[in-house]
């Protein structure tokens, strides 16, 4: 997979900075922050397909109920990293997000990872369908 095709699959691009904090005993990036990044590019994500002003106006948006990172390579400072995130509807109340992370200092691949989101309403503290306005835009997305 190059950079190429990852721009085109992917609905949006979060670029990152690693910051020397951010890593661990072990010189590289501590396992948490990869998790952090992948939390950076759905929010990015949701802002994009329009989740956020649902959060303000009416009180309900996504929730995530699950959340996996594959560590592919490990990541030193300095370098600076591309997550590639997209989602699609897999049901009335349910969203699957992809993500992959990029390095542009060792120009690969170097963790992917896996998302469920569930649609939530935060007023009456359970979930909910996600909104007809939202789900044509990730089936928009997922063309």
């Amino acid at each position: 997979m190059d950079l190429d095709t990852l721009d085109k699959q992917y609905t949006t691009c979060t670029e990152i900075k690693v910051k020397w904090g951010e890593m661990d005993a072990f010189q590289h990036l501590n396992n948490t922050i990869f998790i952090r990044y992948l939390e950076d590019g759905r929010i990015d994500l949701f802002e994009k397909i329009g989740m956020s002003s649902d959060m303000k106006d009416l009180g309900i948006g996504p929730i995530l109920a699950s959340v996996q990172c594959d560590y592919l390579a490990p990541v030193t400072y300095p370098d600076t990293l591309l997550v590639f995130t997209k989602a699609h509807q897999t049901g009335p109340k349910k969203i699957q997000l992809d993500h992959k992370i990029w390095s542009q200092q060792q120009n690969k691949l170097v963790a992917q990872g896996q998302g469920l989101g569930v649609y939530y309403d935060y007023k009456a503290l359970r979930s909910c369908v996600i909104p007809p306005s939202i789900a044509a835009k990730f089936a928009a997305h997922a063309e």
